[in-house]
């Protein structure tokens, strides 16, 4: 159900380069990419003056600012922040929670009257995600005051997914590429859905990598090296394309032009049609954010991503008098954003019986969970909570607490944990 909202939804890249932001407000009929005179790249650094004042910094110098009297000047915050380095500047020390909520408040300074009155929700969107980096990155939006609830974070795939299933539906009837550039080497993705299981499933995976550094390069000219990365870049594209009906293709970044790749854009906008940008990634995140806060309608295709849980996890429980399933994680979601919490009470059962099922056809699993020392109390007159989580997209952790049965009988203090691989 889609919901008339007042709310403020961010979706940001983070990269070492640059960060990129993307908001929807219902001032705005689609989500719009924010710009610093008109350039949405955002600087990667930071500086604070001598008053205290911080804003964004590209790192540059000019002859006037030799003997400058900022605090400090800090390059390359998300590079540091990656790494799980604190970042050290004329001999303050600062972790990376937070160095990052004060750069992530000064990319969004220029939302500053949209962010009055409204209720923030932002998903950060990175190229890859681990568990550290993803906690980093909810503590730093944490301390710029938002609540946990409306805090995401996703990769970069994810975020390619979600673009692309908000573009018009002839775009994604057939396979969908991403080419872009990581690390010196040029990358291509295939987006696939797989309509044959419902709700469908979508895919994406890396087919192609072509290097393009200096050791590729190997001493050609300029002239001779735009004609062989025209040359890398076309068998790229064969191999991207070969046996495959491809309908629309992203080219993300600027390292495209056609001043070198003259044969393979021909190729690539060959029967198929071809878009280049510099925002995917802060689209896609802010496409997903809306769809999280119900602006969107979703769900009827889910993307099954690296950190994505692929099966559904629930108990059977009387509810109201009757026999029922009741769910506690959703397949389709990411591992780091699930946080269950319930509390149940027991019929005489001295164990709990979790159920696992894929999401595509297969058997369920049952996985048991004793509670020994739990007090022996008349049947209905225990309490547990129970607080589901995930380590992992299969390692899926359980904690029972007995919580006693009001002022009738006591907690114990006990507590029970298991992890269940799946």
């Amino acid at each position: 159900m889609i919901q008339a909202t007042n709310e403020l939804i961010l979706g940001i890249d983070l990269n070492p380069e640059y960060a990129q932001v993307t908001y929807w407000h219902q001032s705005v009929r689609e989500p719009m990419t924010l710009g610093m005179e008109e350039y949405t790249q955002l600087a990667a650094g930071l500086r604070q003056d001598e008053n205290g004042f911080w804003s964004l910094w590209d790192g540059s110098f000019a002859a006037s600012e030799e003997e400058s009297t900022d605090l400090h000047r800090i390059a390359g915050v998300f590079r540091s922040v990656e790494a799980g380095e604190t970042v050290e500047s004329n001999g303050t020390v600062f972790e990376p929670e937070e160095i990052l909520a004060v750069y992530l408040k000064q990319c969004i300074a220029g939302l500053k009257l949209l962010t009055e009155n409204t209720k923030l929700q932002v998903m950060v969107s990175v190229r890859r995600l681990s568990e550290t980096l993803n906690h980093v990155l909810i503590e730093s939006l944490l301390r710029l005051g938002i609540d946990r609830r409306n805090i995401y974070v996703q990769d970069y795939l994810s975020s390619f997914f979600y673009y692309t299933i908000n573009q018009k539906k002839e775009l994604w009837m057939q396979d969908v590429a991403l080419i872009t550039c990581e690390e010196e080497a040029i990358v291509g993705y295939i987006l696939r859905i797989d309509r044959s299981t419902k709700p469908a499933i979508a895919r994406a995976k890396q087919i192609a990598r072509q290097p393009m550094g200096d050791e590729v390069r190997d001493g050609r000219s300029d002239e001779e090296w735009k004609k062989e990365k025209d040359r890398l870049f076309f068998e790229l594209l064969k191999k991207l394309f070969e046996r495959r009906t491809v309908t629309v293709s992203y080219l993300m970044g600027d390292y495209f032009n056609k001043s070198w790749a003259i044969r393979s854009i021909q190729y690539l906008c060959s029967g198929r049609r071809a878009y280049q940008g510099m925002n995917l990634y802060s689209m896609g995140a802010c496409y997903a954010a809306m769809e999280r806060a119900g602006i969107r309608p979703g769900g009827e295709i889910i993307f099954s991503g690296d950190d994505m849980v692929d099966r559904n996890i629930g108990m059977e429980m009387c509810i109201r008098g009757k026999e029922n399933y009741y769910p506690l994680v959703n397949a389709g979601v990411n591992w780091y954003e699930v946080h269950h919490v319930c509390e149940f009470i027991p019929c005489g059962e001295r164990e709990i019986r979790v159920i696992s099922r894929p999401m595509t056809p297969g058997d369920p699993v049952i996985h048991t969970m004793r509670l020994p020392g739990l007090p022996k109390r008349p049947d209905r007159a225990t309490r547990l909570r129970m607080t589901v989580y995930f380590s992992s997209p299969s390692a899926c952790h359980i904690d029972i607490e007995d919580l006693g049965f009001g002022g009738l009988y006591k907690s114990s203090g006990l507590s029970w944990s298991r992890d269940i691989l799946l």
